[in-house]
């Protein structure tokens, strides 16, 4: 297979990952799977926790009960941009954000910084899970 065919159909499979991949286990390519670290690498997902957004795009959630604010919709970024996202929920949970593979506790009423970063393009989900709610998908094109 020639190098561009091979790099679509890895850009494929990936994006096709994204949005098969759920809860009960990475099915993410191994270079999709980020660094607990978070110490960036080329061509991989990562993740921070500090509370100070990183330069890119930043975006408040809050959940109430089963509601999301803003209502769940795709965020679109480039390949190699940050989004910041800051979620506070009324209840303790976990939020998950596949592709990026961070998972942090969110307590009740204190909010939780996830910065994700990516340069493999996808469509990657970002959700709770108790009770399960799809908070946003960011589709990095």
């Amino acid at each position: 297979m020639t190098r561009a065919r091979t790099g679509a159909a890895v850009i494929a499979l990936g994006a096709l990952t994204g949005l098969l991949a759920g809860c009960g286990g990475s099915t993410e390519p191994p270079a999709a799977q980020g660094s607990s670290t978070g110490a960036p690498s080329s061509g991989s997902a990562t993740a921070a926790s500090s509370p100070a957004p990183a330069a890119g795009r930043t975006l408040q959630v809050t959940i109430t009960g089963r509601k999301v604010t803003p209502a769940p919709s795709q965020v679109d970024i480039k390949p190699g941009e940050t989004l910041t996202l800051v979620v506070t929920s009324d209840h303790d949970d976990e939020v998950h954000a596949h592709g990026f593979e961070v998972e942090k506790e969110l307590k009740a009423g204190v909010p939780t910084t996830l910065v994700l970063r990516t340069d493999l393009p996808g469509l990657y989900e970002v959700e709770t899970h108790h009770p399960p709610l799809r908070l946003l998908s960011v589709a990095v094109q």
